[in-house]
């Protein structure tokens, strides 16, 4: 297939471009940070969220604040939350999100017109639509490198002389990095197409040419964990980014390694909002290109894809997890369209009856969207008021240099509040108690700290915030030194006497 000039595309496809922003802009309409429906966050946004706060005020990841994420995750919200707010990490979404749908449309052109690309965009993130409960979250964040990257891959395979630019490897270099500083499991569809190309090359003989792409793809690496680590080096906090994301983070990715919930979870994956058609799409050419000139890129797309399912099947967090996922779907959906053909039919009614299917296959991200626009313009949601209502009694309520903790393995009260946390463990659990002696610390901290106020959550029915090896000894101490204070706003406040 000819490639076309990425300046041609935008100067002759400028109508292809709004229609790509209109599915970004309404992909984040149902982020939580949206100007138009303000409310309360995903549990793990929270804790991003409060981080990315922490680090505005001064404070340091993983010394002053525990998690076990990339410290990426984290410094793609400061910048948007610094200058504008919420609506500032908001606008950060809709960055990503668009640079993402752009290179999902690049992508779909290598297996389709562009309108048949358009259509096997506009249904891909349809898809993502109910998986993306995590706004600011890692794999929303890592979308726009996975995207860039697999068009890449395409491209090399489907250029005539199989070569990648030094720049194009380069890229892909950051692109891993950046990814996989948000999350360590992320590593997944590099490592499928590199091996694919490094087995091609070697059995090719074609050493020189596989060195460059090895120097390429390190220095892009280097690009960007150069910076990371000077930070971290500069800031005395590599030994905790160690523990905390490269070996917490692994005990917890593999906190479900037996093998009956690892199948459970791969398949809970693959079934879930048609995951399996990638996969699909790709064993299904694996065998029709069998030892032909695009076998490889199969391959490769298939080896990646099935590794992706597999390492994020060994814990389970939710269906959030399919958002990586996503980048397979332009190719297999544009390759759909383009077999779908109804001959006894008119071209305009074969569109019609096409677009009709596919919007019944994938009505679940249609029908939320359509909700939360209704939600959003003809009902008053008033639940982010609630919120900043809460920060602002909490405030009003406590003095310049008072402490407060939320108790639970959430971070919602933090980004309302001039407050800072009374322990580094501003959240409890999800992987901190892997932390060896992280439940006596935050309870010496707390203890001996007794935080002018102390939170307890009652969004979306305040489920799990109790937790018997952390919590116990605060309740006793709640019940000799803390007053109910309010239960109003979502929240449950106790104030010291």
């Amino acid at each position: 297939m000819k490639l076309i000039p990425f300046k041609n595309i935008i100067k002759s496809d400028k109508k292809i471009y709004f229609f790509l922003f209109l599915i970004a802009f309404a992909v984040c309409l149902r982020s939580s940070y949206s100007p138009f429906s303000f409310r309360p966050m995903h549990v793990d946004s929270s804790v991003y969220i409060t981080i990315a706060q922490g680090i505005i005020r001064g404070m340091l990841p993983y010394r002053n604040l525990v998690d076990n994420k990339g410290p990426l995750v984290y410094f793609f919200s400061v910048p948007g939350l610094f200058l504008g707010g919420f609506t500032g990490v908001w606008i950060t979404e809709l960055l990503f999100i668009f640079i993402s749908v752009i290179f999902a449309w690049k992508t779909a052109l290598f297996f389709g017109d562009k309108n048949k690309a358009l259509l096997g965009t506009i249904f891909s993130f349809a898809a993502l639509i109910p998986v993306n409960e995590v706004s600011a979250g890692t794999e929303e964040y890592s979308l726009p490198f996975l995207f860039i990257s697999l068009y890449i891959f395409t491209r090399y395979y489907f250029s005539p002389e199989k070569k990648i630019k030094f720049l194009e490897l380069t890229v892909l270099g950051i692109c891993f990095s950046c990814a996989i500083m948000t999350r360590l499991n992320m590593f997944p569809l590099w490592a499928g197409f590199c091996l694919v190309i490094f087995f091609e090359s070697v059995l090719k003989r074609q050493y020189l040419q596989l060195l460059k792409y090895i120097c390429a793809f390190l220095t892009g690496i280097i690009i960007v964990f150069i910076p990371i680590f000077l930070y971290l080096r500069t800031n005395g906090i590599v030994n905790d980014f160690w523990n905390l994301v490269v070996v917490g983070g692994a005990a917890k990715g593999f906190g479900s390694s037996n093998l009956k919930d690892t199948v459970k979870i791969f398949y809970d994956l693959l079934n879930k909002n048609y995951s399996f058609l990638p996969l699909f799409f790709g064993i299904y050419f694996i065998m029709s290109y069998f030892r032909r000139d695009m076998f490889t890129y199969y391959i490769g797309f298939s080896v990646s894809y099935f590794l992706l399912i597999l390492f994020h099947s060994f814990s389970w967090g939710g269906s959030h997890y399919n958002t990586v996922l996503i980048p397979f779907f332009p190719p297999a959906l544009t390759v759909l369209i383009n077999k779908f053909e109804f001959k006894f039919l008119k071209e305009n009614i074969r569109k019609t009856v096409l677009i009709f299917f596919l919007c019944i296959v994938f009505s679940e991200g249609f029908v939320m969207l359509l909700f939360n626009m209704g939600r959003n313009f003809y009902y008053k949601n008033n639940s982010g008021a609630m919120l900043f209502r809460a920060g602002k009694m909490l405030d009003e309520n406590t003095d310049n240099g008072d402490s407060i903790i939320s108790l639970g393995y959430d971070g919602y009260i933090y980004p309302f509040t001039k407050r800072n946390t009374a322990s580094k463990y501003f959240y409890q659990g999800s992987g901190l108690d892997l932390i060896p002696g992280a439940q006596e610390e935050f309870i010496s901290d707390i203890l001996s700290t007794k935080p002018a106020i102390i939170v307890i959550s009652a969004l979306y029915g305040g489920e799990g915030f109790y937790m018997e090896n952390w919590h116990k000894p605060v309740y006793d101490m709640m019940e000799k030194e803390y007053y109910l204070f309010s239960q109003d706003n979502g929240f449950i406040f106790y104030k010291k006497k």
